[in-house]
């Protein structure tokens, strides 16, 4: 399928693969330790950040979200959904009652730290399907910068896809400062001179 609003002519990004080519090998569990492993300080610190960002986005808590969570900048990768016809969601849209994953959990939270000013950190949600959602799992990767060791880390990009062993990703979510953009999967097509073939 094509992502409708992507970058067009572009390779698939990472995260857009793991969705339709590299699923779960088990069941996730929802109970499975987010952190326990993680004893370095640097990685726990990016993980403190991450449990911000989830705080601020079941609770619905837009002064956080963009006032301490996020980086000020725009981001490319959101951009070009924009350029190309997407549309964005501001975060008072995303974090309104009955639109934000109010119940949602999270666990299997893991952090690679690049430099002492970029890091990613991945996560599986589990949101509730009274909130709205269908039951299932996803898979979340966001990217934290900083301008130097000690800083606080800053959120730049949030990016989560559907990840279940049992279906391939049907989307791709992207957030930065200014809200969020949603991908969706459609059928390929072909042109023809008889016009549109399915």
């Amino acid at each position: 399928g094509k992502s409708f609003g992507s970058g067009v002519g572009e390779p698939p990004k990472l995260l857009e693969v793991f969705g339709q080519n590299l699923l779960p090998f088990d069941i996730l569990d929802e109970e499975d330790s987010d952190d326990a492993s993680i004893t370095d300080d640097k990685k726990r610190n990016v993980l403190a950040s991450q449990k911000a960002f989830y705080s601020a986005l079941t609770t619905g808590d837009l002064d956080a979200m963009t006032g301490n969570i996020y980086e000020t900048g725009f981001v490319r990768d959101v951009d070009e959904v924009i350029q190309n016809g997407g549309r964005i969601d501001g975060w008072e849209s995303c974090l309104a009652a009955g639109a934000r994953p109010a119940n949602m959990k999270i666990s299997g939270s893991d952090v690679l730290l690049i430099s002492d000013t970029e890091a990613y950190s991945t996560t599986i949600e589990f949101p509730e399907p009274g909130d709205g959602f269908a039951r299932g799992t996803l898979l979340a990767l966001q990217r934290w910068k900083r301008l130097k060791d000690g800083d606080d880390w800053k959120l730049e990009l949030h990016q989560t896809i559907p990840w279940s062993p049992e279906s391939k990703a049907g989307g791709l979510l992207m957030c930065d400062c200014r809200g969020c953009v949603a991908l969706t999967r459609g059928p390929d097509r072909s042109w023809s001179f008889r016009g549109m073939i399915d």
